[in-house]
C-alpha cells in the first residue's frame, strides 16, 4: 500500500470526525476562524530519509490544534487526554497506524496536540532491459 502525506493527514481528519462529530474539523487554513469549538489538523515538517537499499523512512508529524470555548486549561487539557486515545491509532484503508511522539503545549489560550506516525516505504525497483544473449569464442595461441 503506498501511504502519501495526505493519507496520514486525512487519517487523522476522519479519527477526529468520527470521535467528535459535534466538532468541526479541518485541515486548511480558514481565515478569520470560525467560531469554537474547532479542530485544525496540520501537517507540519515531514521527512523521507534513504534508508538501507529501496528502503525510505518516512515521518508524518502532525499538530492539532484545539479552539476550545472558553479556553480555560483545565478543560483543555481534558481534550488533551481524549486525543491521546483518539489519536493512539488511526486507519489507512486496511492499515491501522500507531501514533508515537505526543505531545501538548497551550498557546495563546488554543491546544496543540503533536502526534507523530512513521512509516517505512519501498521504492520499486527500476525495470532495466536485460541483454538477449551474449556469444563468446575463445582461441589458444600457441607459441
Amino acid at each position: 500500500m503506498q501511504v502519501t502525506f495526505n493519507d496520514v493527514r486525512n487519517g487523522v481528519v476522519r479519527a477526529l470526525e468520527e470521535e467528535f462529530p459535534n466538532i468541526a474539523v479541518s485541515s486548511e487554513e480558514i481565515n478569520p476562524l470560525p467560531d469554537p469549538p474547532r479542530f485544525f489538523v496540520r501537517l507540519l515538517e515531514p521527512t523521507h530519509t534513504k534508508e538501507l537499499g529501496q528502503r525510505y523512512r518516512r515521518e508524518h508529524p502532525i499538530v492539532v490544534q484545539y479552539f476550545a470555548v472558553g479556553g480555560d486549561n483545565a478543560d483543555m487539557y481534558d481534550m488533551a487526554e481524549q486525543l491521546t486515545g483518539v489519536l493512539k491509532q488511526i486507519t489507512l484503508g486496511d492499515y491501522k497506524k500507531t501514533g508515537r511522539a505526543m505531545r501538548v503545549q497551550i498557546i495563546d489560550d488554543v491546544l496543540h496536540f503533536y502526534v507523530t506516525y512513521s512509516f517505512i516505504v519501498w521504492e520499486p525497483s527500476p525495470d532495466v532491459p536485460t541483454m538477449q544473449t551474449l556469444n563468446q569464442e575463445g582461441n589458444v595461441i600457441e607459441t
